[in-house]
């Protein structure tokens, strides 16, 4: 990505306008997120906190409280000796059994790269992560859609990259909802 390119989408993520509380929670209904009657309460009483990234500061809280539709990765992570097995769990969570993943185990660092040995619905699978000291390699992502591909998974593994989000908003649903999303929201939801 070039700099002019890199400067449009940083000006263009900065300029969305504020969306009241209410119209995000309706939009967001319509794309099938639920909110339970306490989180809906909390954002309602405190519209100041939600309103401005519009929709990004409440699927966020979304992420938070309902880890089954929304996850926010960390890139960085305090405990590099588990943050796969971390990641893989909170993916896994997010999908809702449809991806059942655990392991996340890291060999020894070569040239560079770290084999990261995992299971996906119980089959043994393997990604060959960049070796970024205690950075997580989100390329993990992508690989995950390969292989829920050749598995024939009609979801995917969605992201959300803002200059807000220390890492990325992620989604677990179809790349057709992608487009739904992106319209409504403002917000560009891409496969991974």
């Amino acid at each position: 990505m070039d700099l002019d390119h890199f400067a449009g989408l940083l000006s263009a993520q900065l300029r969305r306008p504020a969306v009241p509380v209410d119209q995000q929670l309706a939009t967001l209904k319509r794309l099938s997120f639920r909110f339970s009657p306490e989180l809906e309460a909390h954002l309602q009483a405190h519209p100041e906190s939600y309103e401005d990234p519009a929709y990004l500061s409440l699927l966020c809280r979304l992420a938070q409280d309902e880890p089954d539709q929304a996850l926010v990765t960390v890139p960085e992570s305090p405990s590099p000796d588990t943050m796969y097995r971390d990641l893989l769990k909170s993916l896994s969570a997010l999908t809702g059994g449809a991806a059942d993943l655990s392991g996340g185990d890291l060999a020894p660092a070569a040239d560079g790269k770290r084999t990261l040995t995992f299971t996906l619905n119980g089959q043994d699978c393997q990604y060959e992560a960049q070796d970024l000291g205690g950075w997580l390699d989100l390329g993990l992502l992508t690989h995950l859609n390969g292989l829920l591909a050749q598995r024939e998974e009609k979801k995917r593994f969605l992201t959300v990259e803002d200059i807000r989000l220390p890492g990325q908003l992620v989604f677990f649903r179809s790349p057709q909802w992608a487009g739904f999303f992106a319209a409504a929201t403002s917000l560009d939801a891409k496969e991974a």
